[in-house]
Parts: structure tokens; sequence; C-alpha cells
């Protein structure tokens, strides 16, 4: 038997090794970098082709005429015969209105009646038209606000009359 104090060898257990000094492996490191970069690269060709595609498709409004317009959506009511009073009057009161803005600059679309016959004075046009115009603008308001019913012969005189009022400018215009 052994005695206590005598140690026993122990042939599983091994002295600690030395630290080693370890290096980092960049190999992996220029890797990943390459790949960010050729993914930067990729998305940046996305994205200026994108760029450059909507921009080859980005159309150029061409600016139509006020004149022109008009003349168009007069021509979109000539079936009076077919048309309730109340929404022809709508309509025309609003063709003549956005045309005089456009034209005139004067902003008839958000003027009551009464406060657009003041600015008439200001359109440099003949007595005759200035009168009539008025005229129209005052008798178009019962028909659309308070029910008056329109009359078929009186929806064409006016119709013409607006279409007459605008082409006036397109004579201007070729006289100038």
């Amino acid at each position: 038997m052994q005695a206590i104090d005598t140690p026993v060898p122990m042939t599983d257990i091994h002295d600690i090794k030395s630290l080693e000094i370890l290096t980092a492996d960049w190999s992996v490191l220029v890797y990943i970098l390459g790949a960010v970069i050729i993914l930067a690269g990729i998305g940046a060709a996305v994205y200026f082709w994108k760029k450059y595609r909507n921009r080859k498709q980005i159309s150029v409004a061409v600016p139509v005429l006020p004149h022109e317009a008009a003349l168009r959506l007069l021509d979109a009511l000539a079936d009076v015969e077919n048309m309730d009073g109340k929404a022809f009057y709508f309509s025309l009161s609003n063709i003549l209105r956005a045309y005089i803005q456009a034209r005139y600059a004067i902003n008839a679309l958000e003027m009551t009646t009464e406060e657009l016959l003041p600015k008439i004075d200001l359109l440099g046009i003949t007595r005759e038209m200035h009168q009539e115009l008025k005229a129209l603008l005052r008798s178009t308001d019962p028909v659309k606000f308070a029910g008056v019913s329109a009359v078929v012969s009186k929806m064409q005189q006016d119709l013409a009359f607006v279409r007459n009022f605008v082409m006036l400018f397109e004579e201007k215009q070729g006289e100038g």
C-alpha cells in the first residue's frame, strides 16, 4: 500500500501548452469586400439604367391654347337636343369661364356671375359682344340654380355665341 503523502502519477493529464499567437485570416475579408463592391456596382448600374430609361419615356406635353381647348369642349356640347338644360348651361358656363380665365387672366372660375360682370369691361371686346356676353352670363344662372327650363333654340344660340366669342381670339391671332 502506498502512503497517503505520496503523489500518484497522473498519465491522462498533460501540462499547459504555451499560448499561440493568432493571426487574422485576411483572405476571407478580401472575398467579402470584393462581393460588396460587385453588388454595389450592380446596384448602381441598375439605378442609372432605370433613371436613364425613365428619362427617355418622359413625354413633353404640348400646351393647348385656350381657344383650342374651348373649341374642343364646345364640340362635345353640339348635341343640344339630347341634353338636359341645366347640365348644358353648367358645362357651357364652365367652358366660357375657363376660357376667360386662361385667355384674359381673370379668375372667372372662382367668381360668381355678379363678381365676373364688372371684369368683362376689361376684356377689350366690341360693345355688342360685351353686351351679349353679360346677357348670356345673367341668363345661365336661373337655369343652373333656379330650375328654369331651357329652350333648345336658345341653347343653340348660346352655344353659337360662345363659339363665336372664342373664335374671336383666333381671328385676332391670325391678323396679328
